[in-house]
């Protein structure tokens, strides 16, 4: 007979250690300095923004300030593999800025437009060596919710990767919203959301984005946390299949030698079922089905995933003693 897999919620009921207790009221006493503002914790060489003590929006080594130090963060380039080549990229949700400054260095005929609705968040943006505004980069202080529809993007890429201080922002994960997302990309965008939850919470939003862009969507779960990384695309053939895209373009590895995309190319999982391609009375039923029994077969408790910050600090700092960031 077949273990039964340890239930995520497990996660929650381990004691925390002496340092973890007293890392955790060092967070409040920030916390509380900062009167429920965003703050700043650093650890050298480690340099974190949260939102509050539970919550960790960004972290950066201040050595190395473009790095992608969280494995969720890397698996959002993995729009690469569709597009390996985009002109302009829109953010929605800036925090510490780890994507704005890996993609500013490494995709230099790229302009990028940041918007972000919180003020102090903007604020930081020198702490953690956010380029300044320029011809190819802008922040935009504004809630995306209104922002967005006024707008004539053509993004190649828009990254949806906002939270706040409850978690995901409903009003970003909505149809009306993901309508927007899809208008504003030109023929060849892809919607990359970052998400986090209980199965029963993604799946209404994977089923909107199937919906949405006519069931184009891939996913994976983050290699160092439970973070749902989700690839919606405007317009696929055989050529631009992300599988084929690694075969197509090999200076993919050179330009991006960190962010293993070989790994992630071959990880990536979709639902290629034509009853539920086919317009059907059952089609959605079948799908919210299909996409609940997936994920409860990814989000489950994971040895990987730090569950301290002590863990979770070491994990940062071996990183570049890692071969890839999608190995065990």
């Amino acid at each position: 007979m077949a273990k039964a897999r340890q239930s995520l919620s497990r996660l929650f009921l381990n004691k925390p250690t002496a340092e973890e207790i007293q890392h955790q009221t060092t967070l409040k006493a920030l916390s509380e300095a900062a009167e429920g503002r965003p703050f700043i914790l650093d650890d050298e060489p480690l340099r974190m923004m949260y939102l509050t003590p539970a919550c960790m929006q960004s972290v950066m080594r201040i050595d190395q300030p473009h790095q992608l130090l969280c494995a969720y963060s890397r698996a959002m380039m993995g729009f690469l593999l569709f597009n390996p080549k985009p002109q302009h990229i829109v953010l929605i949700g800036l925090g510490g800025g780890s994507l704005v400054k890996y993609c500013y260095q490494h995709l230099p005929d790229c302009r990028i437009t940041a918007i972000e609705i919180n003020a102090d968040v903007i604020s930081m943006r020198q702490q953690f060596m956010i380029p300044d505004d320029d011809a190819r980069f802008r922040i935009i202080h504004a809630d995306a919710v209104e922002w967005l529809p006024r707008q004539q993007c053509d993004a190649d890429v828009i990254f949806l990767d906002a939270y706040d201080i409850h978690g995901l922002v409903p009003a970003l994960n909505s149809a009306e919203f993901y309508a927007n997302c899809y208008r504003q990309l030109n023929q060849r965008g892809v919607l990359v959301a970052n998400v986090w939850g209980k199965p029963s919470v993604l799946t209404p939003m994977l089923t909107l984005l199937h919906q949405q862009f006519s069931n184009n969507v891939w996913w994976i779960k983050s290699a160092d946390s439970y973070n749902l990384l989700v690839y919606a695309v405007k317009h696929t053939s055989r050529d631009s299949e992300p599988l084929h895209a690694i075969e197509k373009d090999s200076a993919l590895h050179l330009n991006h030698p960190t962010l293993d995309l070989q790994w992630l190319a071959d990880n990536l999982q979709s639902i290629q079922d034509q009853r539920i391609k086919s317009p059907s009375e059952n089609s959605e039923n079948l799908l919210q089905e299909e996409l609940i029994k997936r994920l409860r077969n990814v989000l489950v408790h994971d040895g990987n995933v730090p569950q301290s910050y002590a863990e979770f600090k070491s994990l940062i700092l071996n990183l570049n003693a890692a071969s890839r960031f999608g190995s065990p």
